[in-house]
Order: structure tokens, then C-alpha cells, then sequence
């Protein structure tokens, strides 16, 4: 007896853009609330493909004392900067001082440089969305199943979820790549990363994402909100 043919089916994804220029509020004016409410989405939405990386950052233009005084916080604790622009200075946080990086917004709280965070403590880190049925990431959803396809210049992949939280002393912000699969699972998927967010998702930032007719590309077109108002 021949052995059946798998059904080949041609690979498709569902992106979310929430990025930089839409970027989330966080709806927390202190970082410590801000960071448990992306702690909390983290726990239970993602998995990291690779340790995040952390900066604590102290921009130009505020008030000069406190300025001084969050440099010298910053200098022993971190120690020298790994870059100074001219619009703020940058350090390397270690896993393990993240939480003293958070003290030092906590201590600099509603210190501001023109209504800005003076200081921000920021997260990043490529993850993959994890699927509630199973409880890991979904395992159809890779860069490797969509060719590695790069969407921009800017290092984002089909198939490879992304995270970028700020956390200011004054406001924080949380931007959104995020993949999930163009099937059942969508709505349930979708519905599972609202109930562990602050705030509501965009309708108008959804994607489908679909092979050319070559199947050397892939082109989009917007799509409904998956996420259900009654759900």
C-alpha cells in the first residue's frame, strides 16, 4: 500500500504592527507599575529566542541637578556609558541590575526634560508567541518557514515576533511585532494577547501575509481585527 502524500500547505501569517511610530502607552505613570504590567504579558504571551537586551538611558534638556545626580546613579552602578549622543547617554544594564536600574526611575519619579522622561530603562528582545493550547510557542510560526523574508531595513523577519518596552520616570511604551498563524488559531491567539495587555489593540494594524505567485516573496493586505469585542 503507497504511503498517503502530506497535504503541502502554502505557509501564511497574521502580523500586528505596533511599532515606534504607534507604539503602546503603557498606562502607568511609574515605571514599577509599568514594568509589572510587561512582566505580566511577558509570562504569559511570549518566549524569548534570545536573552533581551537592556539600556538605561538619561536624555538632554532637563533640570540640571537631578541630571548630575541620575549620571553619578547611573556611573556606579552601571559604570561608564557605551554611548553618548547628542540627545541622551546610554548604558548596558546586566540581567542582574535590572531591578536596580528600576529603583533609580522609581527614585527620579515625574523628573522630566519638557514634559519627557528624563530617564528611561529600556527592554528589547526578539520572542515567539506562545500558543495557550499548548503552552509553548506555536511551532509553525519560524523565520525559517517564511524564507527568512525580511519585511523592512529594519531587521524584522515573517515568522520572528518582536518587543521593545521604554520605561520612563514620566510615561511608558511598549511596541508590538507580533506573528501568529492564519488559521483557527488566530482568534483564540489574538484574544489571548489583549487579556494580558493594558490597552486595546489597534483594529487597523493587522496584516495578512501571503506567498506571491513565484513563492519568492510574500505581499499583505489589511485584514479585520481578530480579536473579538465579545470574546
Amino acid at each position: 500500500m503507497m504511503a498517503r502524500t502530506p497535504d503541502i500547505t502554502v505557509p501564511e501569517v497574521v502580523t500586528y504592527d505596533g511599532l515606534p511610530g504607534g507604539a503602546h502607552s503603557l498606562r502607568a505613570k511609574r515605571p514599577d507599575v509599568a514594568f509589572q504590567r510587561l512582566h505580566t504579558f511577558l509570562e504569559a504571551c511570549v518566549e524569548p529566542v534570545r536573552l533581551p537586551s537592556w539600556t538605561f538611558e538619561i536624555h538632554k534638556g532637563g533640570p540640571p541637578a537631578p541630571t548630575e545626580q541620575l549620571f553619578e546613579l547611573a556611573t556606579g552602578i552601571f559604570g561608564g556609558p557605551r554611548l553618548k549622543a547628542q540627545t541622551h547617554t546610554e548604558w548596558n544594564v546586566p540581567p542582574g541590575s535590572v531591578n536596580d536600574a528600576l529603583g533609580v526611575l522609581v527614585r527620579s519619579d515625574a523628573v522630566t526634560t519638557y514634559g519627557h522622561s528624563l530617564a528611561a530603562l529600556t527592554y528589547s528582545a526578539p520572542v515567539r508567541l506562545i500558543d495557550l493550547d499548548t503552552r509553548v510557542p506555536f511551532p509553525d510560526i519560524t523565520p525559517d518557514m517564511f524564507g527568512g523574508f525580511a519585511v523592512d531595513g529594519y531587521g524584522r523577519t515573517l515568522g520572528e515576533s518582536g518587543i521593545r518596552a521604554t520605561l520612563g520616570n514620566a510615561a511608558s511604551s511598549l511596541s508590538l511585532w507580533l506573528n501568529l498563524p492564519a488559521d483557527e488559531r488566530l482568534s483564540s491567539g489574538a484574544r489571548h494577547l489583549q487579556d494580558h495587555l493594558p490597552f486595546r489593540l489597534s483594529a487597523k494594524h493587522w496584516r495578512l501575509w501571503r506567498p506571491t505567485r513565484r513563492g519568492d516573496s510574500y505581499r499583505s493586505n489589511k485584514i479585520p481585527s481578530p480579536v473579538s469585542d465579545h470574546g
